[in-house]
């Protein structure tokens, strides 16, 4: 007869694991597209035409939204690596945190979004912000934390041990 009230976790299947495999296809497409953005944040040639006074506001701000991107795609890919260690323990923290991981991406894009605009206002010429980084981002959370918040599955998956 077993005392202990404890739960046991159940295995990850279902829908549980298209969501994990999900977000596991969104970090490796985000590591691999950080490829190019980073070649470029990493030519010493470009940094120190950057520095320079005499250098036009279209330059700066192309490079600091290059910045926003690389700097939101490495919270992405660190973000996933953790989060694949709490699977990989079936921690019950998992459900908070990918929540608020999904949040915070959210977040970062947007201001990332504003200030790519703001700046493309202030020096006066038209440069195309790309909007797919924050689309990727809100279809994420609206999908992700209803998910992770209400599943079943995913309450008996990840329960404290």
């Amino acid at each position: 007869m077993n005392l202990s009230s404890k739960p046991e976790p159940r295995r990850i299947g279902g829908c549980l694991l298209i969501a994990l495999i999900g977000l596991a296809a969104w970090a490796f497409s985000t590591a691999f597209a950080l490829r190019d953005p980073l070649k470029l944040m990493l030519e010493w040639e470009l940094l120190a035409v950057f520095a320079r006074p005499e250098t036009h506001g279209w330059y700066r701000t192309v490079i600091a939204m290059v910045g926003c991107d690389v700097i939101i795609g490495l919270f992405i890919v660190a973000g996933a690596g953790w989060l694949a260690q709490l699977v990989r323990r079936r921690s019950a923290r998992f459900p908070g945190q990918v929540q608020a991981w999904l949040l915070a991406i959210v977040v970062m894009r947007t201001v990332a979004y504003l200030l790519g605009d703001h700046m493309t206002y202030a020096i006066g010429i038209a440069i195309a912000i790309p909007f797919d980084g924050f689309v990727q981002a809100v279809v994420a959370a609206a999908l992700g934390i209803p998910y992770f918040r209400l599943s079943r599955r995913v309450r008996q998956t990840f329960v404290a041990v």
